[in-house]
């Protein structure tokens, strides 16, 4: 028996280190369920004037043996960073996050490194995975070696004030502004990158120093998420967007080996926040997609779009907050063309502002104004222009490419989509949508370019 049991572990420990997550399965610039450096939430809700209302967690895994730091940080729907905070893993580590313990009760995930934790109470490790200790951040107040733990709850009420103000577009002490649309219904918007990182910090992603000090290109985070509501007894499901990193890494795609480099220039993930400098090293997403939509049947819920964009434009000004009487200088964003299909392929242009130009042309009427929103493909949403689907069942096809004023990508803007499908008061399903491309392998018509 102890043979066996010494052969079983040790061929455990064997599949489990064996199996890194850069392997050949995973492609820079292509939409792949592979652990990454950077993952993106791409849409949340909190209901916060009611318990049972919807909420959303999310899910952050290592997925090798080797310990790592996590970068949180929450943004607003208007793409303005509110909040961040760090969370340690240990090798093969998962840690879950309910926002509703942030945005209610200021908690944050109390994880500690080796050295802050000498008893492996409060991040304890098994047999396969490594507890290491971090050091101190030089740029930012430390507690210990690191600055978790954190203690509990964690966030002052006039933290939680201003998160609460901030992503419900209502007034931030904080911020003396607004920084998010108010649909006036008490629900906080907006969505969440998690970086690898080397050190504790309390910097967020659009300060110049945080990809070149403290970013990582290690690739080995992974995760889910859930939106969910008791009150209207529904749950989704996802995948978070797992966006890889570059610097420099052996690759291998489209059958042939080679380095994979991100130039200044370049299009990537962060590239709004560092003038596409290309330092945070993060491939970029897709600019087009096609997803199926049900508004009828079964899904007498409806189909509804999670809808993530990048604005290209850096929050400017104190922290990127204006005048809440005003929108945001790129609001609303535009985009290409939307097109919806029915089940015998009928076509129908939508998200155009009539005119005399016959076909009509697409992509002038804003559905998707802001950073990150919630659309029904039946009627909208209140902050954007109707979709007006006129089909009931089909596919919609998504141009979401775009330019602002100033832009240093014009006509190329990467994007991310989801659907929601739900079956009123019973269920709800959600996936993600269909890519058809990349922006880093995108010209300013959408066209792939085949590298």
């Amino acid at each position: 028996m102890k043979k066996l049991a010494f052969a079983l572990a040790l061929a455990v420990a064997t599949l489990a280190f064996a199996a890194t997550p850069r392997d050949a399965r995973a492609e820079y610039g292509t939409a792949d369920q592979v652990p990454a450096a950077t993952l993106l939430l791409p849409y949340f809700e909190v209901k916060l004037d009611d318990p049972t209302g919807v909420t959303t967690s999310f899910s952050i895994n290592n997925a090798t043996a080797t310990a790592v730091l996590a970068h949180v940080t929450l943004w607003t729907d208007e793409g303005v960073p509110t909040f961040n905070f760090d969370v340690y893993l240990t090798g093969y580590d998962a840690q879950n996050i309910n926002l509703r313990s942030i945005f209610d009760g200021g908690m944050l995930p109390i994880t500690a490194d080796a050295a802050t934790d000498p008893t492996d109470t409060i991040s304890p490790k098994g047999p396969l995975s490594q507890d290491i200790n971090f050091p101190p951040s030089s740029m930012t107040p430390t507690v210990g070696t690191c600055e978790v733990p954190y203690a509990s709850p964690e966030l002052t009420s006039a933290e939680r004030r201003h998160l609460r103000t901030a992503h419900t577009g209502r007034r931030s002490d904080v911020l003396n502004g607004c920084a998010g649309a108010n649909y006036g219904d008490l629900v906080a918007r907006g969505y969440v990158t998690v970086d690898v990182i080397n050190t504790c910090t309390s910097l967020n992603p659009t300060d110049p120093s945080y990809f070149t000090s403290f970013t990582t290109v290690q690739n080995v985070l992974w995760g889910d998420y859930t939106i969910s509501s008791e009150a209207q007894n529904s749950e989704i499901a996802s995948s978070l967007v797992h966006i890889e990193a570059c610097g420099g890494l052996q690759y291998v795609g489209n059958n042939q080996g080679g380095i994979c480099s991100i130039a200044s220039g370049d299009y990537s993930f962060y590239g709004r926040l560092n003038g596409f400098t290309a330092t945070d090293q993060r491939e970029p997403l897709a600019t087009t997609f096609a997803t199926r939509f049900v508004n009828g049947g079964t899904f007498n819920g409806g189909t509804d779009l999670l809808v993530w964009r990048d604005n290209k434009k850096a929050p400017t000004g104190a922290n990127g907050k204006h005048n809440c009487n005003k929108k945001p200088a790129w609001f609303p964003l535009s985009q290409s063309d939307v097109v919806s299909f029915d089940e015998t392929e009928n076509p129908a242009d939508l998200c155009f502002l009539p005119d005399n130009v016959s076909p009509p042309i697409g992509g002038v009427q804003s559905c998707f104004p802001l950073v990150t929103q919630r659309v029904s493909t039946a009627t909208g949403n209140p902050i954007g222009k109707p979709m007006n689907t006129p089909q009931s069942f089909g596919w919609v096809y998504l141009n979401l490419n775009h330019t602002v004023a100033g832009d240093l990508q014009p006509g190329v803007a990467q994007a991310w989509v989801e659907s929601v499908q739900s079956a009123s008061g019973r269920f709800a399903v959600g996936f993600q949508a269909i890519p058809f491309d990349n922006a880093s392998r995108t010209n300013p018509g959408g066209t792939i370019l085949i590298p």
